[in-house]
């Protein structure tokens, strides 16, 4: 897509923790009546999340945006897509997107939209797919997930694992074993993985589907 895009939090969520208080006590092993890392533990939900967020250059909480679109002129038939998805759908199931095209609402028969990807077509009296071509396009929708999907709750919590263990701990330091000699062995190292505290390989295999590569 050509053009210059500018998008704007409308209503922000409450919270952009992708992970409750009480998951990340039962990933640790910490008993639900403990309340003595309560407040350790939520700084490291807000620092993971954000760092979720910005690898996967997007946002998950559910939040009311507006994209400002100037100058696009796309293929024939190809789409726009909302900076951010997917499109929350009302009781009805309808997409919560509305588009004006140079200050002019555009009629929702004219709109095709696929919630999942934030993929908005746009189509002729024929209902067949058309161009997008407008000195100005203004679509505001709402979007994110209601319930944070399985595996990327998964994601956060792994990473907020790693630095959970590795607080208080030299950071390069992977192993340690104590008998006859010690033997320690550092990030770096052969096998030795990542540093603590630094995304771990599994983490970013499950954040893989989410990330955003352009924008």
């Amino acid at each position: 897509m050509n053009g210059h895009r500018f998008t704007l939090v409308v209503t922000p969520a409450e919270s952009l923790a992708l992970i409750t208080l009480e998951e990340a006590k039962l990933a640790l092993g910490i008993a639900p009546e403990d309340t003595t890392q309560d407040a350790a533990l939520a700084m490291q939900i807000d620092a993971v999340s954000a760092a979720v967020s910005n690898y996967c250059n997007r946002t998950f909480a559910v939040q009311t945006y507006r994209d400002q679109i100037r100058g696009h002129c796309g293929g024939f038939g190809e789409p726009i897509s909302t900076r951010q998805w997917p499109i929350v759908l009302s009781e009805t199931g309808v997409p919560q997107v509305v588009v004006a095209e140079n200050g002019v609402g555009l009629d929702a028969e004219l709109l095709e939209v696929f919630p999942d990807t934030g993929a908005l077509y746009r189509l002729d009296g024929a209902l067949s797919p058309t161009l997008w071509a407008s000195p100005l396009l203004v679509i505001d929708y709402e979007a994110g997930y209601a319930t944070i999907p399985a595996d990327l709750r998964a994601a956060a919590l792994e990473w907020l694992t790693a630095r959970h263990y590795a607080t208080g701990r030299d950071p390069a330091l992977r192993s340690e074993t104590i008998p006859d000699v010690i033997a320690q062995v550092y990030a770096g190292e052969s096998g030795a993985g990542t540093s603590g505290g630094a995304m771990p390989p599994g983490t970013r295999t499950l954040l893989a589907p989410y990330k955003l590569w352009s924008v």
